[in-house]
């Protein structure tokens, strides 16, 4: 019986080592989002990464248990926000209507910077549950820093996708060290667009 090529060769592979698996990292690197950030992920946290408004808005999430850490880039061709002033008068940054609540600063890549609050329904039931509930409501702290010269911006966000508080605060000391690791890219070295 004749042996396949493809087992002969992963023989050798294995033989020769170069068939070794790299070696696990025990943290992960910082990584850039759309050339504009430099963020170090949160160590045991979920990371997914998407686009809204036909791929114009990147979105790169961390959850973790109830609790989601966001960095969202607005402000490109065919976003749904064209600048700050758009976002915060849109339903991304609003209590069903109502402008977020200002809840103080933090300081982000070096700047202080102004963190809102506003809350948004939870979507508990099914589809075809009749009984009438009472609303309830998630909460998001966010801040805005600064657009970029090619009008492209970055909201940070931290939600909890619950209306019961954490008493340990996890995602809150996750946020707040998340904001403290946050690095602006300068502009010369992502902007590289001719105008």
């Amino acid at each position: 019986m004749k042996t396949p090529r493809s087992a002969w060769l992963l023989a050798l592979a294995v033989l020769t080592g170069a068939a070794k698996e790299p070696a696990m990292k025990t943290s992960p690197d910082p990584e850039i989002v759309a050339g504009l950030i430099q963020i170090a992920p949160p160590a045991g946290w979920r990371r997914t990464t998407y686009s809204n408004a036909g791929g114009a808005d990147l979105v790169v999430a961390f959850e973790r248990g109830a609790d989601r850490l966001l960095v969202q880039v607005f402000g490109a061709k065919g976003s749904y926000y064209k600048n700050p002033a758009d976002f915060f008068a849109g339903p991304a940054a609003t209590t069903m209507g109502r402008a977020p609540e200002r809840t103080g600063e933090a300081t982000v890549a070096g700047r202080p910077l102004a963190l809102y609050r506003l809350h948004f329904p939870l979507m508990e039931g099914g589809p075809h549950d009749s009984t009438r509930r009472e609303l309830r409501m998630g909460v998001e702290t966010f801040c805005v820093p600064p657009p970029f010269q090619d009008g492209r911006f970055i909201v940070l966000s931290l939600q909890r996708e619950s209306h019961v508080p954490d008493p340990d605060r996890v995602g809150e000391k996750a946020w707040e060290a998340f904001l403290r690791g946050v690095r602006l890219v300068t502009a010369k070295k992502t902007m590289g667009r001719k105008s």
